[in-house]
Parts: C-alpha cells; structure tokens; sequence
C-alpha cells in the first residue's frame, strides 16, 4: 500500500517547483534505456512537458548506443569499443553514426508532441546546420578514430530557445573544434558540457541504477566531494563509477548546481529528484 498523499508532500512539491522556475535542467537520456522499454521515451517526455509548461527550462540530451549497434550490423561494419568503454567509430561508422542520432532526435521530439508539446516550442538538434558542441579526438594519433571528447560550446541558440519557452533536444555529436567533420561523443560527457555552459542548475542522468548506495545496500540521497572521496577509498564507489563521480564534480565546480543519478524506469522519477527534499536518486553537490 503506498503512502497518501498530505498536505505537507503537497507543499513540499509547489516549493521545490518554484525553485526551479526559470532555471534551467538538463535531463540525459541513453539509447539503452529507450531500447529497454517502448514506454520510457514517453514518461520522460511527460515529465519534461510538465516541468516545461510550468517555467522550468529542459534540455534533453540523448544517445544511442544500442540503435548504432543495430545499424552498424546491418551494414557490416564492425561495432569496437575502447578499454574505457566508449566507442571507437571508424569514419566508415561515423556516417551511420550521424544518421542514427538524427533518427533518435526525431523520435525524441515526436515523444515530447505526442505528450502536448507544441512543435513550435521545440529545438532540435536534428534541424540545426552544425553541432552547437566542439570536439578534439579521444585519440589524437588516429585520425580515423572520429570518437571525441567536448571542448567547447556554442550556447547562444541553446540559450535563446530557452528564453523562448522551448524545449531543446540534442544529440551527442560534435563538431571538430579544428579541422572538419563530426565526432561522435559520450552521452554523459556531452551532457555534461551542455549543462556547464549554459551553468544548468541541475544535470539528471537518466540510468536504471537508483544511485550510489552504503556498504548496507541504502541509497545515499546527497553526496559532497569530501564524502566522495571517502566512499572511493572504502571501495563502496568503484569500477565505472568512479570517473563518473569525479566527472560530476568537476561540472559542479564550473557552475552546475547539482548532478544526479537517477533510475528513469521508476514512475516520475525525474520529478521526484527535482521536486521532493530527498529526492530519488544520489545528488552530488558542492556541500551538503
């Protein structure tokens, strides 16, 4: 039996919410999770609607890791991944790469029309010239590698749209801060550096972990860097997670006022980590 609804989650609800009216978040969604659940670009597209028609500014950044995978076995084209996980994309594979992100753009705005979102009120990536992010290769000695890591970023459109009341998709392409041509960059990094030039008071990743938990399995709600730290060096933060929280902090430290992680397969998970005190995730923030 869940819990009723009280005056006092009412209240707690409507001043969250107006903390956040005409701040701005960035929500990034992964390839994984819109492949695992023909629902799950839906619910995230109702949250945003709703955060959007009440005066909250939404980007949302998107992947596509398993779609890339199926596009690129359909054409033969090998799919690799480097030891640190991320992709390895041949200038072969960046062609389907790009045409793969444009294709998920659009399915994710569809998403966010079907949930009441005027088209008017939409900036897609996939109706831009170019690539608002810049990027320098992961691997500055091979040229043929087009996997990139952001340097930089051309906010004022993203910025402008926002002023306008509009709901702003990307995807993680970037563009060659020097040179030509695209690169395809890590969804997490490519979200992270939205978030730190337009200084977003919050970045939410979208996963299917709850957060970082204690050595009894809980949930652990906030986290500053000096608990971090601790956390890493008991073992209870490891593995892939680490740079994830390292990473996190860093954006932290250019302006973004908190990065969580979330698992978006839970109902209304992005509003219950906005909008409650304790939130439904782990947020890692300067100090607690």
């Amino acid at each position: 039996m869940t819990n009723p609804l009280t005056l006092e989650h009412i209240t707690e609800f409507m001043a969250e919410l107006r903390a956040y009216q005409g701040r701005t978040i960035v929500v990034k969604i992964g390839g994984n999770s819109i492949a695992e659940d023909e629902l799950f670009l839906s619910k995230i597209a109702r949250q945003a609607v709703f955060l959007n028609t009440n005066g909250v500014r939404v980007v949302i950044v998107h992947g596509g890791g398993p779609q890339i995978d199926e596009a690129l076995l359909h054409k033969h084209i090998e799919s690799a991944k480097g030891a640190d996980g991320r992709r390895i994309t041949s200038l072969k594979a960046m062609a389907i790469v790009a045409d793969v992100m444009k294709k998920m753009n659009l399915l994710v705005a569809d998403a966010l029309i079907e949930a009441g979102c005027p088209k008017n009120k939409l900036m897609i990536a996939a109706k831009q010239m170019r690539p608002l992010v810049q990027a320098e290769g992961l691997d500055p000695a091979d040229a043929n590698n087009r996997s990139g890591r952001p340097v930089g970023m051309t906010a004022q459109p993203v910025e402008r749209a926002l002023a306008q009341d509009k709901i702003v998709v990307l995807h993680s392409l970037g563009i060659a801060a020097r040179g030509n041509g695209l690169y395809n960059i890590n969804g997490d990094d490519y979200a992270m550096a939205v978030a730190s030039a337009i200084k977003a008071k919050r970045l939410v990743l979208v996963t299917n972990v709850e957060g970082v938990l204690d050595r009894n399995r809980e949930r652990i709600p906030v986290i500053d860097q000096p608990m971090a730290e601790g956390l890493i060096a008991e073992g209870i933060i490891s593995g892939g997670m680490v740079p994830k929280v390292e990473s996190a902090f860093e954006v932290v430290r250019q302006g973004v006022g908190g990065v969580a992680i979330i698992d978006g397969f839970r109902p209304w998970a992005v509003l219950g980590e906005l909008l409650t005190h304790q939130g439904l995730g782990t947020l890692f923030k300067s100090s607690l």
